[in-house]
């Protein structure tokens, strides 16, 4: 590993780095003003234009805060590693930067890890569901083992559990890019992402157009229509019991409903 000093001018934000975080700034910069920079940021070779010409640089893989705290100190150069990565290698290294040292809010960890998943079985197709050549039979212990390398992957890459990997990435790929939409909001929480995945999407979209003006807004609390299966009204012992159910949920407060979750295991 070979590290460089390297003029901040000719380096670069990647278009796909998170937004500067002050707290994060401000901090890192209180460090690197007393003993200077630790780790050195990551970054890779590119082209930019210039004053109406195309010149050698450097775009940031890892340390964007590091980068502006630099900045910031008004050093003229900084400590980098160049590495020589391919557009897919570079997400997935900018992606684990974040998982690991940002402060996601769920809906952001949903969208970086079902990207990551999405970029993982691109890199190896052979661990995609239904890839060709790749048996999914039930029983098959290979289905398993090749399902769960991208699981043990991620989680040795960004030190979060097996667990939060898998109901995250089950999130994002559940709903996409309405989680982008979320990001901020009311419903930026693991249970109202987990309510909005089980809701009807015209239902799921004006909601969240809802929360993103401000509104408080919560998917648990939405009532449920229940529509009768037939034309005469049943009286069978589990639809008497299921009406029930339903009609205590919806009249439950928060509190309650937490409760009820923990009691049977499931994620708050």
């Amino acid at each position: 590993m070979i590290v460089e000093d390297i003029d901040l001018g000719m380096i670069y934000r990647s278009p796909n780095a998170r937004p500067v975080e002050k707290q994060e700034l401000d901090n890192i910069s209180k460090s690197m003003a007393e003993v200077g920079l630790i780790n050195p940021i990551s970054v890779k070779r590119a082209l930019h234009h210039r004053a109406g010409s195309v010149v050698d640089a450097y775009d940031i893989i890892a340390g964007n805060h590091r980068y502006e705290a630099a900045k910031r100190l008004k050093w003229q150069t900084i400590k980098c590693i160049v590495v020589d990565l391919d557009d897919l290698h570079t997400e997935l290294l900018e992606i684990d930067e974040n998982l690991i040292r940002a402060n996601l809010t769920p809906a952001q960890e949903a969208s970086a890890i079902a990207r990551r998943k999405a970029i993982y079985e691109e890199l190896h197709p052979e661990t995609k569901h239904g890839a060709p050549g790749v048996s999914r039979q039930i029983g098959d212990t290979r289905d398993r083992s090749e399902s769960d390398r991208f699981t043990k992957e991620t989680s040795a890459a960004t030190g979060k559990s097996e667990r939060n990997i898998q109901r995250a990435a089950a999130r994002g790929e559940k709903l996409g890019d309405d989680l982008k939409e979320i990001e901020g909001t009311s419903l930026d929480k693991g249970v109202e992402i987990d309510a909005l995945a089980k809701m009807d999407e015209q239902v799921r979209k004006e909601l969240i157009e809802r929360a993103k003006t401000g509104e408080n807004v919560s998917a648990r609390k939405e009532k449920i229509e229940l529509q009768p299966s037939r034309e005469e009204p049943t009286t069978s012992r589990e639809n008497i019991q299921y009406d029930a159910l339903i009609s205590a949920w919806n009249e439950a407060d928060d509190n309650p409903r937490k409760w009820f979750l923990a009691h049977i295991g499931a994620e708050i």
